[in-house]
């Protein structure tokens, strides 16, 4: 069986005022791995026509969504080959899942 790059924990998630987005940690063999997701990315998961979320909505929907969102940050982690960390996932990232 093949080793994920990136592995989360659950429930790890938290607000990010300055960012509006909710933060969240992935672990790979060289250390921890800070991702962000925005609050409009996480107003799509629920309803695409929303534009915009409140923080305690965003952080319900991404404990309600947060196994679909690491698989999304998995995804976007190895496609960006780890990239400068915090690896921000948009709408754009949403959308193709």
């Amino acid at each position: 069986m093949v080793k994920s790059s990136v592995r989360f924990e659950r429930g790890d998630g938290y607000w990010v005022a300055e960012r509006d987005s909710i933060g969240f940690t992935g672990t790979t063999e060289f250390g921890p791995v800070e991702f962000l997701i925005t609050s409009e990315a996480l107003a799509e998961m629920p309803n695409p026509a929303l534009e915009g979320i409140d923080p305690e909505t965003a952080v319900e929907v991404f404990i309600e969504y947060e196994s679909d969102i690491h698989r999304i940050a998995q995804r976007e982690f190895v496609k960006r080959l780890g990239g400068e960390p915090p690896i921000l996932l948009t709408t754009s990232d949403v959308a193709l899942a």
